[in-house]
C-alpha cells in the first residue's frame, strides 16, 4: 500500500519521520487573524503555495485578449479627465471586442432579467420561499404585501400562493453596518448602499417576478415600498436591490464563505496530514493556488497602509466592509451549508421554480458524495479506523477551533466514516461545483457595472414623491472607476488551470485509481444531462457543466 493511515505505519522511525514532517509544516503554515481580527489566514505564506510560470502565463494571454480595445477605453478615459460624466450605459462596455454580456445591456431593467438573477446569476443562495414556516420579515408589511399582490398578481391570491410556494423574497439586512458606515471613493465621493428586502413571485412559466420592494428594513412613511407601477422609482429600488446582492455576493457569499473558509481547510491540511495520507492525497489537487489568491492584498490594507483597490469598490468604510466579512464568518455554519440542507432550510424545493443552480447541484452533490463515500470506504475498513486516525482527527479539530481555524459547524471530530465522507465530499463540492457558480459568471452579470453595481454613488429615492429621470439613473452608476471593475472580473472569470476530476492517478492506490475512473465516467454522464437540459430551458446555465467547473479555488 502506497497511501498509509498513520496507525498502519509499521515502524518506529517512519512514525517518526511522520511526526516530524507535521511538526515542520505547522511551524511554516502558522494562524494568523484578519478581518476584525475574526478570519484565520496564514501569518507569511510559504514559497510552494506560489504558482508557477504556467499559471501567470495564461493569465497574460488572457488579458491580451483585451488589447483590441484599449483605442475605446483610451478615448473613454480622456473624456473622464476633461470632467465628461457617462452618457448612457453603453458607456460602460469598456472592452467593445470583449463585452461582458451583450444581451444584458438593452435588457437589464427588465422586471424578468432582475428574477433570473437570483437562480442563475452570482449570488443564487439568497433566495427564500415565504411559507408558514418562514413568513415574510416582520419589518416588512404583511398587509402592505398583500395589496401589493392583489394589484400585481392576477392568476392566485395570496394565501394560496404561500400554500403553494410561490412567494419569494430576498432580504440584505446583514449589510446594515455598511449603511450605516458608507465609503469614500476618488476625492471623496461618497458610497451608498441599502437594507433592501425584495419580494418576488413565481409566475406560471417558472420565473421569478419582483412585485415589492423595501430599500431600507425599518416600515416606514419614509420608507415606502416601491412597486412595478412607480416608473424610475422602480428602477431605482431595484438598482439598490443589485448593489445589495453585489456587496452580499462577494463580501459574504465569494470571499469569507469560499475562499476564507477554504483558507482555513488548506491550512489545517498542511499542518495535520502528512503527504502520503489517503485524504492529503485526494484533497491536494483540490487545495492549489487558494492560498496564493487570497493572500493577494483584495480588501486588506497592505504594508503602506491602502486598502485593496478592488476592496474600495464597495460600498462601506474599511472598517465596515472588514466587520461586514468577519460577520458573514461567524453567522456561518459549514454543516447547515451542505448543499441539500440549505436548500431545504431556504424551502426552494419548488420543482415548477426554474431554478438551475438547485437542479444541476443536485446532479453534482449526489455524484460528489458517491464519490467521497467510495474512496473513504477504500481507505478506512470500519468507523474504528476513522476514529484511531490521530491525523484527521487533528485536521478536524484544527479546521473549527478558535485557536486555529475557526470555521463554525465544522465536526470537532469524526466518529464514522459516514460522517467523514460527508464533510470530504461537502469540501470538494464547495471548491468546484460551488466555486464555479459564484465566481466565473461575475463578467457576464457585475462585469457590465450598471447591471450590479458595488455601491450607488447617489442617494437613494427620499419617498415616492421623489423626481427620477432617467439622468438621476444614471447618476447613481460609478465613473471612470468601473473600467477596474471590469477588467478585474474579467481577469478573474476567464481562465481556468485544471477541471474537476483530474487527480494525479500515479499517486494513488489501485482501488482508488478504479474508484476515480468511475467518478470521471459519472461526470461526463453529467455534463451530457446537463447538455440535454440547457438545449430545452428558456435560458442555459453552464456554471454546473462538469466540462467548465475547475478542481479548486484557483482564482
Amino acid at each position: 500500500m502506497m497511501n498509509k493511515l498513520p496507525q498502519q505505519e509499521e515502524n518506529r522511525r517512519t512514525v517518526e519521520n511522520r511526526k516530524n514532517y507535521l511538526l515542520r509544516r505547522q511551524a511554516q503554515y502558522q494562524y494568523a487573524y484578519e478581518y476584525a481580527n475574526t478570519i484565520a489566514v496564514v501569518r507569511k505564506l510559504p514559497c510552494r503555495e506560489i504558482p508557477g510560470p504556467g499559471y501567470w502565463l495564461r493569465g497574460g494571454i488572457n488579458l491580451l485578449q483585451l488589447i483590441p480595445s484599449l483605442p475605446s477605453l483610451l478615448v473613454t478615459y480622456m473624456r473622464y479627465l476633461l470632467g465628461k460624466p457617462m452618457e448612457s450605459y453603453h458607456d460602460y462596455i469598456f472592452y467593445p471586442f470583449s463585452p461582458p454580456n451583450p444581451a444584458l445591456v438593452d435588457n437589464f431593467q427588465q422586471d424578468l432579467i432582475f428574477g433570473l438573477q437570483r437562480v442563475i446569476g452570482v449570488n443564487p443562495v439568497v433566495l427564500r420561499a415565504v411559507t408558514s414556516q418562514h413568513p415574510l420579515p416582520q419589518k416588512l408589511p404583511e398587509s402592505e404585501i398583500q395589496r401589493v399582490f392583489a394589484k400585481y398578481v392576477d392568476e392566485t391570491d395570496y394565501a394560496t400562493a404561500i400554500t403553494q410556494k410561490r412567494v419569494y423574497i430576498l432580504d440584505y439586512a446583514d449589510l446594515e453596518i455598511l449603511q450605516r458606515n458608507p465609503g469614500q471613493i476618488d476625492g471623496g465621493r461618497k458610497q451608498y448602499v441599502t437594507t433592501p428586502i425584495v419580494v418576488l413571485f413565481l409566475q406560471a412559466d417558472g420565473i421569478l417576478r419582483p412585485i415589492a420592494i423595501q430599500l431600507y428594513q425599518d416600515a416606514g412613511l419614509d420608507n415606502p415600498i416601491y412597486t412595478p407601477n412607480d416608473g424610475n422609482l422602480w428602477l431605482a429600488a431595484k438598482t439598490f436591490a443589485q448593489v445589495a446582492d453585489g456587496n452580499h455576493h462577494i463580501l459574504v457569499t465569494h470571499a469569507t464563505r469560499i475562499h476564507y473558509v477554504m483558507e482555513a481547510i488548506i491550512m489545517a491540511s498542511r499542518r495535520q496530514l502528512y503527504k502520503s495520507h489517503p485524504l492529503c492525497v485526494l484533497l491536494n489537487p483540490h487545495l492549489r493556488h487558494t492560498l496564493n489568491v487570497n493572500h493577494q492584498h483584495t480588501f486588506l490594507r497592505d504594508r503602506k497602509g491602502r486598502p485593496g483597490r478592488y476592496g474600495e469598490l464597495f460600498a462601506g468604510d474599511y472598517d465596515a466592509t472588514t466587520q461586514c466579512m468577519a460577520n458573514g464568518m461567524t453567522s456561518f455554519d459549514f454543516r447547515a451549508s451542505a448543499f441539500p440542507n440549505d436548500i431545504a432550510s431556504r424551502e426552494v424545493d419548488n420543482p415548477d421554480l426554474f431554478y438551475p443552480y438547485r437542479d444541476d447541484g443536485v446532479l453534482l452533490w449526489n455524484a460528489i458524495q458517491h464519490f467521497a463515500t467510495e474512496y473513504i470506504d477504500v481507505c478506512y475498513q470500519s468507523d474504528g479506523d476513522v476514529a484511531e486516525d490521530c491525523e484527521i482527527q487533528a485536521w478536524a479539530h484544527d479546521i473549527g477551533a478558535q485557536d486555529r481555524g475557526r470555521i463554525p459547524g465544522f465536526p470537532a471530530r469524526f466518529a464514522s466514516r459516514q460522517e467523514l465522507a460527508e464533510t470530504i465530499g461537502h469540501v470538494i463540492f464547495l471548491c468546484t461545483a460551488f466555486h464555479s457558480c459564484i465566481h466565473f459568471n461575475q463578467y457576464k452579470y457585475p462585469g457590465f457595472v450598471p447591471n450590479m453595481p458595488h455601491s450607488a454613488y447617489a442617494p437613494p429615492p427620499a419617498g415616492k414623491g421623489a423626481e427620477m429621470d432617467a439622468d438621476g439613473l444614471l447618476k447613481f452608476q460609478p465613473a471612470f472607476r468601473a473600467a477596474y471593475s471590469q477588467t478585474w472580473t474579467y481577469f478573474q472569470t476567464n481562465f481556468t488551470v485544471n477541471r474537476i476530476g483530474q487527480y494525479p492517478l500515479r499517486q494513488f492506490d489501485p482501488a482508488a485509481r478504479d474508484v476515480i475512473e468511475r467518478f470521471r465516467k459519472q461526470l461526463q454522464e453529467i455534463a451530457g444531462q446537463i447538455d440535454q437540459r440547457n438545449s430545452s430551458r428558456p435560458v442555459p446555465y453552464g456554471r454546473m457543466n462538469p466540462r467548465i467547473i475547475p478542481n479548486g479555488v484557483t482564482v
